[in-house]
């Protein structure tokens, strides 16, 4: 009698659920059943193997990472002498810190959402409503190049949104005279049919891994590692979702005036409106000369906005979301403490880099939320509340001075702080070893693999039917 090919796989599913070692690759399987089917005839209904190869699990989660990381990035306006190489190059860079630390481009992005946030508050105070999130994102990004009245000596440079507000309730410029509903977003070349691919990819992948935990099938750590990015990459896209995609070519804004009457003659370090702010703070343009690095480009003025710029941290309820993502990406890779692993050895370390990753994720914004303070005065304002209360009132006045005289200055911020830097430095090391050995393992766990696995997820079961 001919076993049909469903039995046969049905047969090679359950031994190897029983305990026999997963050596034989499905391949052979195949190549077993198409031997066994050869030159014979098959009477009766044969159903579709309930299986997906090696292959099939690699492709899905590396396709889902591409859209994840390569579609819902949103980079700031290049130079205008910015190579396709350059640009290239760039993006790639971003992508690979989007899957090496997702949480990462997620805390630069609500930084911008925050600064974007404040940017319109300003200007709808001066008057001009119309002013929303999209011109505000657009004009961090570098969206806005100031041309100065007669200048020669220097190319034009790049305006942030807080140099824009003062421009023009200055009347320096006029106010951008752009259809922010519509020109902005036809200069964000990201397709809409790419948008709908990668919310169907995402939404397969989730729906994948939901399905297969419910039916407690086994999921390998390559696809709970890519879960882990889909999750914090669709957090990083709502905090973006207003900022357009993709812009290259920047709307020129002429100024009335010369750089010389705008400044003052001040010494500037970036562009000649550092007095008003100097594109900062970021890890090109504080941590790296503060570790003695060569910055980005030497060109002066600046000729783009740093995408690492972390120009203002998430507050209020804000930053309670942030740091809950954070900690849910680093979490996600603790729920796979439990899953089988090839040798005793690899689950034991895979155990301990996902706690590490979890716990210095949570010491991160335990020195970050200590540094805030300080800078912000928060625990001398503590202290008083404690011990004497009546001089609060002089200490905020002084505080709300400081805060005045730093945004007047270019060098409006300390950062990093010495005993910053060097209590989350190392902390960024064991971070960075603990989620490299996390993406190895990913792949070295095919080596031997659970057989269910390979089975797919069965759709029917979750549809009620008699």
């Amino acid at each position: 009698m001919i076993t049909p090919p469903a039995i046969s796989l049905v047969l090679f599913i359950f031994l190897h659920a029983a305990g026999a070692a997963p050596t034989t690759h499905l391949s052979n399987i195949t190549s077993s059943i198409n031997a066994t089917l050869q030159d014979q005839i098959v009477s009766q209904w044969v159903g579709a193997p309930n299986i997906r190869g090696t292959w099939d699990i690699v492709w899905t989660c590396f396709a889902t990472i591409f859209v994840c990381t390569y579609t819902l990035l949103c980079l700031n306006l290049p130079a205008p002498s910015d190579s396709t190489l350059v640009l290239v190059r760039r993006r790639v860079l971003w992508m690979v810190l989007a899957i090496i630390g997702p949480e990462i481009v997620l805390s630069y992005a609500a930084g911008q959402w925050s600064r974007a946030k404040q940017a319109v508050k300003s200007f709808t105070k001066s008057g001009h409503k119309t002013f929303n999130m999209r011109l505000a994102f657009f004009a961090d990004m570098g969206g806005f190049m100031l041309h100065p009245k007669g200048h020669t000596t220097f190319d034009p440079f790049p305006l942030n949104a807080k140099q824009l507000h003062w421009l023009v309730i200055h009347g320096h410029v006029d106010y951008p005279d752009v259809d922010h509903l519509k020109e902005i977003w036809d200069k964000s070349k990201q397709d809409q049919l790419a948008k709908i691919i990668t919310a169907f990819q995402i939404g397969y992948f989730v729906l994948q891994c939901i399905g297969r935990a419910t039916q407690r099938l086994t999921i390998t750590t390559l696809e709970l590692n890519t879960l882990a990015i889909v999750v914090c990459s669709l957090m990083t896209s709502f905090t973006w979702q207003h900022k357009p995609s993709n812009v290259h070519t920047p709307i020129p804004l002429y100024t009335r005036a010369t750089i010389e009457v705008l400044n003052n003659n001040e010494s500037w370090r970036n562009t000649p409106l550092d007095f008003i702010d100097v594109n900062g703070p970021g890890w090109s343009m504080n941590v790296q000369p503060f570790m003695n690095m060569p910055v980005i480009p030497t060109q002066r003025p600046i000729q783009r906005i740093p995408n690492d710029r972390f120009p203002m941290n998430p507050y209020g309820l804000q930053e309670y979301c942030v740091c809950f993502a954070t900690l849910l990406f680093t979490g996600i890779h603790v729920a796979g403490c439990g899953f089988s692993f090839p040798t005793i050895t690899e689950k034991i370390m895979w155990q301990t880099a996902s706690w590490l990753l979890f716990a210095v994720t949570g010491i991160f914004w335990i020195f970050e939320t200590m540094a805030s303070w300080t800078r912000l005065g928060r625990w001398k304002w503590l202290y008083l509340w404690v011990t004497d209360r009546k001089k609060l009132p002089d200490f905020e006045a002084i505080k709300r001075e400081e805060q005045q005289k730093r945004e007047a200055s270019y060098e409006w911020t300390e950062l990093p702080l010495p005993w910053e830097f060097w209590t989350i430095m190392p902390v960024a090391i064991v971070y960075g070893i603990a989620r490299m050995y996390l993406i190895v393992e990913a792949f070295l766990e095919f080596r031997r693999v659970d057989a269910a696995a390979f089975l797919e997820v069965n759709w029917a079961s979750f549809i009620p039917h008699i």
